[in-house]
Formats: structure tokens, sequence, C-alpha cells
């Protein structure tokens, strides 16, 4: 195309750039001067591209469509990974409060597997109290109920703290004692006398060790424990004459005499308080350092919380059994779980002394917030087709949520059954 036929069709003259020096040099004395010939470029198209052609050469951008659609699938794998979140979130915090209910089921069961396992210390054929006269009291006792917790008690005596009367000298209510380091006023004692001249179950067997026991108090007020300067001068134990363990005169007259053995007294009670609504509505496992044996006038002091269920199974051995209560082919030896545990370890205890030889217990405790979708629909079955003898208890699973402020709905649930020898009771059965 001539110069004017570019001009005619839109494109504008055409540019000659030359290489090397660019001020007028003539193509000879560019070409003298050792540079190459110039590069013309023309201004318009110079590769004969139609305007279609141009346009699609043009650098693109998103168009909205495209824009939108990210944006969808982008929300779409947002919204997954926050559902993802949300379960794991959910997930992990059911499973810590699961390791909290298991870490208080684990605390509860030591402190009441360690009390059943001394129970009957020094005490294994029962003990007078103050209140009780001449009745004796067992070394464990059992409330049952087959409708909610049961309550349980263990006595035996501390032989941590000890001390032997020192003299017939005693008079009431003062002990002459050898010492009395470890004893405090207040502390619950009991003079224990031992006795070893019952026979065997068998004959040609080992004598058997039966006790005497009275349990007292030391008198809470001053000067109830005073030292004395071995071995010629005796400390002396005070023991209260009022109050709930206030004793009279003629009470266990017979067992303040030199020799015998004086412990301090473990009566720890356990129970489940399901008579205070708002103490039920938290699950209040409760101790009493008087074993429960003040009825209404006792102190009960809280252990954990979260806890909906106490059932208990005693297994005892009846000498003149002729039923198998329990079916497990063992005549002499059965399981009690249902309110005959009561009539087993209520007082007055029957001479000789059932043989207590085991206990079972079970705890059932559940999370202290509402879990959401992993809630328990209902709590554990601790009993059987014969609920008054198995090695379980007497109450059926209950339905969540439940009108019984005990079982709170929307929790997790957890429970524990453990077994108990009765090292101190039962022995030779």
């Amino acid at each position: 195309m001539t110069e004017g036929d570019r001009s005619n069709a839109g494109e504008g003259p055409r540019v000659t750039l030359a290489r090397g020096n660019p001020r007028g040099m003539t193509e000879g004395d560019r070409s003298n001067a050792g540079e190459g010939p110039g590069v013309t470029l023309a201004r318009g198209n110079p590769r004969g591209m139609s305007e279609g052609d141009r346009q699609r050469a043009r650098p693109r951008g998103f168009t909205l469509v495209e824009l939108m659609v990210a944006l969808l699938v982008s929300s779409l794998l947002v919204g997954m990974i926050l559902a993802i979140f949300s379960r794991m979130s959910i997930a992990y915090r059911g499973q810590q409060q699961i390791a909290g209910v298991q870490q208080v089921l684990a605390a509860a069961r030591a402190a009441i597997e360690f009390d059943a396992k001394q129970a009957g210390l020094g005490v294994a054929d029962g003990f007078q109290t103050p209140f009780t006269g001449t009745s004796l009291i067992s070394p464990v006792t059992v409330v049952d109920s087959s409708a909610g917790p049961d309550q349980v008690a263990f006595f035996y005596a501390d032989t941590s703290t000890q001390a032997v009367i020192f003299d017939d000298a005693s008079a009431f209510p003062t002990l002459n004692v050898d010492i009395v380091d470890g004893f405090a006023p207040g502390d619950l004692i009991v003079l224990s006398k031992a006795n070893t001249s019952t026979l065997g179950l068998q004959s040609g067997e080992a004598h058997l060790t039966t006790y005497t026991a009275c349990a007292f108090q030391i008198d809470p007020g001053p000067n109830s424990v005073t030292a004395g300067v071995p071995p010629t001068v005796p400390g002396t134990l005070r023991v209260a004459t009022t109050g709930s363990w206030g004793a009279l005169a003629s009470y266990c007259s017979a067992l303040m005499k030199k020799g015998v053995m004086v412990y301090k007294f473990v009566a720890h009670g356990y129970r489940i308080n399901a008579t205070t609504p708002a103490l039920a509505a938290v699950g209040v496992l409760e101790q009493s350092t008087n074993g429960g044996l003040l009825g209404p006038a006792d102190t009960w002091s809280v252990l954990a919380h979260g806890f909906s269920d106490l059932q208990t199974a005693l297994r005892v051995y009846q000498a003149n059994a002729a039923v198998d209560a329990d079916g497990d082919g063992d005549v002499k030896r059965d399981w009690f779980s249902g309110n005959n545990q009561d009539a087993l370890t209520a007082a007055p205890l029957p001479v000789p002394a059932p043989g207590l030889l085991q206990i079972s217990i079970s705890l059932v405790a559940h999370t202290d917030r509402a879990v959401e979708g992993i809630a328990t629909s209902q709590t554990p079955s601790l009993t059987a087709a014969n609920a008054d003898n198995n090695p379980l208890g007497d109450h059926p699973s209950v339905a969540l949520p439940s009108a019984n402020p005990l079982f709170p709905g929307q929790r997790i649930y957890r429970y524990i059954t453990f077994q108990v020898d009765f090292r101190n009771l039962g022995v030779g059965r």
C-alpha cells in the first residue's frame, strides 16, 4: 500500500526507526558506520488482523457469572468446614466431660473401697454405742431403696492411732491410757477386746478371733486429752457425757479394764442426697463421719457432685441355709440385693453376726451440663430378674429425661460396679 492508501484506510503514516544513530544519518552513512538497516513499523494493523481478532487478543477479566459461581463454591466449602469444626468441638467437649465423670467415679470408688476393705477391724462382731445401749450395731449397714439410691456405712478401728488402758484405776468418764498421741477432743474412739477362744467352723480348724467393742466420743471440751509421763504416769482421755455421743457411767464399764485396746473409730456413711431438691438436682454424694447413726441429727458433708444412683448387694454366709437364693449353685453363700440387706445389717445385730463376705457397689454419675447430640437415653439397669438376690442391686433403668431431679436429661451417664472382699468379716467362711 502507498502512503496515501494507508491514510485512506484509516492507518497512520509509516514510522521508520533507525537502529544505531537516529539523527538523520543516510543509509550509506549507517552502513559505513557498521549499523544495520532501519526498521520500519506501520501504525495500525500490519498483520491484517480484523477487529474481532483484536478484541480476542486483548487481556480479559472474570465475568459476573464466573465470580458468582466462584463465590457459591467457596461459600459451600466454608460451610462444610464450619460444620466439621462444630461437630469436632461438640465431640471434644463431650469427651472432656466424660473424662471428668470418669475421674469423679474413680475418686468415689477409691474412698468407698478403702472403707469397705477395713470394715469390721476390731469390731467384727458388732459394737455398742451410748445411744443404742446393749444392742449391737453391724460393722456394715445398708439402707436399701428400690426407687432410689441406697445408703451404706462402714465401721472399723483405725489402728494408726491406738493406746491401751494403763490400769484398772480408770474412773468414769476418764480413761487412763499409756499414750495419747494422735487423739484429739471430739474424736470417736472404740474400746476393743479380742477373744481367741471361739472354735473354728470345722473340727480341727484354728480358733476364730471375736471382739467385744464399745464406741465413745472424746469430750470436745478443753483438757479432755492429757499426756502422761511414761511409764509411770498415764495419759488420760475423758469421754463425752453429754451430746449425741454422751455416755452414762454404766455404759460399757466391763471394758474399762487394764489391757483393753483403745483406737480411733472410723464411722463413714455414704449416700446420695435425694431428699433435698436443690441437692438432688446437682447429684450430691455425701459422707457422714458418724456413719449415719444419729439419724436426722447426723451431719453430712459433700464429697462430689453429679451422682444419680448408688446400689449395693451383700454376699452372706448362712450356715443353716437350705435354699440357693441367688441360683449360683452355692446354697450357703448368697447375694442379697433388696431390702433383705436391711434385715441382715440392722440393729440389734444377732449373735453370732451374719457372715458378711463381700459387697458389690454400683455408682452412676452424669455430666454437670447438657451435651448436644450424644446424650444418654436411659440410665443403666442395676438389677436382675431376681431383684432381691443378685450381685448388682434392685434399681431398674430410668428413661431420660425423668421427673426425678436425680436423673436429668441431655446428659452423658457413666457407671461403675466393683466388688470388695470384707477382709475382717466372715473369716473362715
